[in-house]
């Protein structure tokens, strides 16, 4: 239904999408070198690579551009992303990512199961990678011990290669005393910055068209700079920026993207922080201006609905007469409980509303009942005052009290309150 919403500016689907997509893949200047370096380095098996840069600025969108190119050059590549697990975890999901069928449970066994398969793919020539995603959330042990896999040799050269990314932090784990060895590994390191003003406006051009739009003009160079100050630069923030900037201008009626259309969805994600500075430009009625809201269907009423025959008549409303203001009307009093009869109901409003069949049934239960209680109610309160509590024969003074205290509650009108504990005494006694 959303990706509809593109076609009003010529576009087959969303080009501004969050996840990594090689196939839209930006080229930079510093995106280029990390590839290039990348590639490099895995030719020539030097072991360890490590890729870093800030949130959103294009680290998974390269590792998975590299990893297309190693299934198309025929290496074994194995893609980690969750990386807060323990080390014998992360050591199955290297075997499973490599499709090495091992049901061993010790560390041991994985390693050897893993050092068996790395040798056979050697033989046939192949360079094996591990790419881990996110790797400044793996723990000090964790890296410790990935460096222990590249001490799997043969002839000099190491059976498995390495390709870290992350964050800043990554750099700052990497330099701690208790990795030296592993930082003495590192052949090759990257850093992807942010985007320049040139390279935010031709990003945006790209993305327009691979998501196949030939029309220009949709982002003024005004809109771009505003997306430009407000990303920083960042491809991911750009890509939040355009997708809501584009469906504001879809929902005004307008061909291209305002500078107001940014700031909106800026303060809206809180993306600047100049939420308090124009908050009467803040509007959160952009998908209600384009999309009807979702209705939901009942089962149960459609399923009766579909099984009633075709002959059956829909029910017919027929109009109440409005009554005088100055007209009294009439109240009918209840009758007996022995004749307290249902309403007949028409067989297809029974069927067409099965909620109210049961709404139905449960007031005629309940009305039953309350009429019921109440006839035994009365007369056993009858029979109680008739017939006082005695003891040996003779009334007692608390039994007098309680009596009088009784005969007052039972008087008094219904819904009053009473404090007297008479009633509930003697509706127990007698409910016994």
């Amino acid at each position: 239904m959303y990706e509809d919403l593109f076609g009003h500016f010529g576009l087959q689907r969303n080009p501004f999408r969050a996840s990594p997509n090689p196939q839209s893949y930006y080229s930079t200047c510093a995106h280029d070198e990390a590839l290039l370096q990348l590639t490099f380095a895995i030719e020539s098996r030097h072991g360890l690579m490590v890729l870093t840069g800030e949130p959103g600025t294009g680290k998974s969108t390269v590792l998975q551009y590299l990893l297309e190119w190693l299934h198309q050059n025929s290496y074994s590549a194995a893609y980690i992303f969750h990386t807060v697990l323990p080390s014998v975890d992360l050591l199955r999901l290297i075997l499973q990512d490599f499709g090495v069928q091992c049901s061993a449970r010790s560390k041991g066994e994985l390693l050897i199961a893993l050092k068996e398969w790395l040798r056979n793919r050697r033989r046939m020539g192949d360079s094996p990678v591990i790419m881990i995603d996110e790797a400044q959330a793996l723990t000090g042990r964790a890296l410790d011990e990935l460096r222990m896999l590249l001490n799997l040799e043969t002839s000099g050269t190491p059976l498995v290669q390495l390709v870290l990314a992350g964050q800043p932090q990554l750099e700052d784990k990497l330099h701690r005393p208790r990795l030296a060895q592993l930082r003495q590994r590192l052949m090759c390191h990257c850093r992807l910055p942010a985007l320049t003003l040139e390279e935010t406006s031709g990003y945006i051009s790209w993305q327009l068209a691979s998501g196949g739009t030939a029309r220009t003009g949709l982002f003024p160079q005004e809109a771009v700079e505003e997306i430009f100050r407000c990303s920083r630069g960042i491809p991911r923030v750009i890509n939040l920026l355009c997708e809501h900037a584009l469906l504001a201008s879809h929902a005004d009626k307008r061909e291209s993207v305002s500078c107001d259309d940014v700031l909106q969805v800026a303060q809206q994600f809180d993306i600047t922080g100049e939420i308090a500075a124009k908050k009467d430009t803040h509007r959160f009625d952009t998908f209600c201006r384009l999309i009807p809201v979702p209705k939901l269907w009942d089962q149960a009423a459609t399923k009766a609905a579909n099984s009633l025959p075709s002959s059956v008549p829909p029910p017919v409303t027929e109009p109440v007469a409005p009554i005088a203001a100055a007209e009294p009307v009439p109240v009918k009093p209840l009758p007996p409980t022995s004749e307290v009869v249902a309403s007949p109901q028409p067989a297809h409003a029974l069927a067409c509303s099965p909620r109210k069949s049961r709404f139905w049934e449960y007031c005629k239960a309940v009305q039953s009942s309350f009429l019921r209680d109440a006839s035994q109610l009365a007369r056993k309160s009858v029979m109680w005052l008739r017939k006082p509590a005695t003891k040996e024969g003779k009334t007692t003074a608390a039994t007098r009290r309680l009596f009088a205290s009784t005969t007052n509650w039972l008087g008094k009108p219904l819904g009053s309150h009473h404090t007297a504990p008479g009633p509930r005494r003697a509706y127990g006694r007698f409910a016994r």
